[in-house]
């Protein structure tokens, strides 16, 4: 491969400035229609599922912003994913009716049926962990017959008793399955710390999901050592892959709705994401970003800009095997 060139140089200087030009998750072209996408990038800005805070709707328009300086290659690739696959930020997921979460939900499912019709792997930013639910319920009401795998990276199970509403963010998961949306028997949970409410409180994601693994058994046992085990749990069926960014230690990512110190690194995070490379990926979502909450140096942003960089190499690596 030739040396760059001083016009290359100049083309390609514009691409980290996170402060210039429209700004659009990894700077990709913005897009009002589902035509010609492989991969679509969408926001859902909406807070209604959780009661701590209600800031998460303000995540997307953060993110864009910061994120259009990562439009670049991966170094952990060898190939462009903006050359393999069509990726085009999709706007928003409206919600008409976004004062009541299980109303809001709903819409939420009828847009990304649209989605997941339409071919194109969904790559979310929420919002809140709430958004994940009508996601998967759009997929199985399209193009995935049965109940698909879950990998979820979170402090919490999510998998507590949904009280009054339905449609929360602190019990989705156990809702999930259910509903029938997602395999137990193809679920892992990853990065579970922090205090509880009750000894209990984790006893029915245990009982029911296949691997619970908390983040004492990543400091104990590593990445490497863990990788094997999902990737045999997680099969080559579909799979989701659901981020709640508080999983990551508040030292790597303060804004986010729930922090709960001691967590795990972004760099145990990006080596999990790396090792799912071939997995048969139909959508993932990164949520609870509160930028208000964030640092001067807007670090969580930072983190999920190159989070979903390569969540997107990871599916396009896919779409070229």
């Amino acid at each position: 491969m030739s040396d760059l060139t001083n016009a290359d140089m100049d083309r390609l200087l514009p691409t980290f400035w996170h402060w210039f030009g429209i700004p659009s998750f990894l700077r990709c072209e913005l897009r009002d229609h589902f035509d010609d996408t492989d991969i679509g990038l969408i926001g859902v800005p909406y807070s209604g599922g959780n009661t701590i805070e209600r800031m998460q709707y303000l995540g997307p328009r953060a993110v864009r912003s910061r994120s259009s300086s990562y439009h670049r290659q991966p170094r952990a690739y060898d190939f462009d994913p903006f050359e393999v696959a069509r990726v085009h930020d999709l706007g928003d997921a409206p919600v008409a009716r976004a004062i009541n979460p299980d109303t809001a939900a709903e819409d939420f499912q009828v847009y990304y049926e649209k989605v997941f019709e339409s071919g194109i792997v969904p790559i979310s930013i929420g919002g809140d962990h709430s958004i994940t639910w009508p996601i998967l319920r759009a997929a199985r009401a399209t193009k995935f017959p049965e109940p698909v795998g879950i990998i979820h990276f979170d402090s919490h199970t999510d998998a507590y008793p949904a009280g009054s509403v339905t449609r929360n963010t602190a019990s989705g998961f156990r809702t999930g399955a259910e509903d029938d949306l997602i395999d137990p028997a193809r679920t892992v949970q990853i990065g579970i710390h922090g205090p509880m409410p009750g000894l209990d409180a984790d006893d029915w994601a245990k009982a029911n999901f296949a691997r619970v693994i908390p983040v004492t058994e990543i400091f104990d046992r590593g990445v490497p050592a863990i990788l094997p085990e999902v990737r045999e749990v997680i099969g080559d069926g579909p799979v989701y892959l659901s981020i709640d960014i508080d999983v990551v230690d508040p030292a790597y990512a303060p804004g986010v709705a729930d922090p709960e110190v001691n967590g795990m690194t972004i760099r145990e995070l990006i080596a999990f994401i790396q090792g799912f490379r071939g997995l048969n990926l139909i959508g993932a979502d990164f949520v609870c970003y509160c930028p208000p909450l964030d640092n001067s140096a807007q670090t969580t942003a930072l983190v999920i800009s190159e989070l979903m960089l390569e969540t997107v190499a990871l599916v396009a690596d896919r779409i070229r095997a």
